[in-house]
């Protein structure tokens, strides 16, 4: 489609194509189990290092491998076809603006900003757990960049959480196969 000026608008998904807000929020328990597995299946190799203390570097190097373990797992499956195992158990998946699937770039932005909104809520659901910590009061703050991109999502036409329309990417029903990323 083109604008006055010859110019090609891109096309928003119909509604119907979109995931509802609830389907997407039920589908983050699920994906929270499969990355529990994945974190402890990732640190059988350090759990039989018994002379090894976690502290100080050796726990940063840990947590920075775990995370490098996370980052490649998201990347990996939105670029090899939109979907993490949640995702294709909820039938959804995620694609460029245009619709097609997202290249290794893309993938990566949309991961960091996944991260801004969601792993503040993760630090929270775990500060709940261990409330000597921090104040309940003050863990509940955890959740504000979480609950900004749902409010968003609940009044974006598109129905789209903020991370994917700061990445420039979109939801869409897992139904319709994807075309291939267009080459540069």
């Amino acid at each position: 489609m083109a604008d006055n000026a010859g110019v090609p608008q891109q096309s928003s998904p119909t509604n119907s194509s979109v995931p509802s807000i609830v389907r997407r929020i039920a589908a983050l328990p699920y994906e929270g189990l499969l990355l529990l597995a994945l974190v402890l299946i990732a640190s059988f190799p350090v759990a039989g290092l018994k002379g090894a203390a976690l502290s100080g570097v050796p726990h940063f190097i840990f947590q920075l491998y775990l995370f490098a373990v996370i980052a490649i797992y998201f990347v990996w499956q939105w670029q090899k076809n939109g979907q993490t195992l949640a995702m294709k158990t909820w039938r959804f998946r995620v694609v460029t603006i245009a619709g097609r699937r997202l290249s290794g770039k893309q993938a990566l932005f949309r991961f960091f900003f996944t991260l801004l909104f969601f792993g503040p809520a993760c630090v929270g659901v775990l500060l709940f757990f261990f409330p000597q910590r921090l104040s309940p009061v003050i863990t509940m703050w955890f959740f504000f960049p979480m609950m900004a991109t749902y409010l968003y999502a609940r009044f974006d036409k598109d129905r789209q959480f903020l991370h994917d329309r700061l990445a420039g990417t979109r939801l869409v029903d897992a139904s319709k196969p994807i075309p291939s990323p267009a080459k540069p």
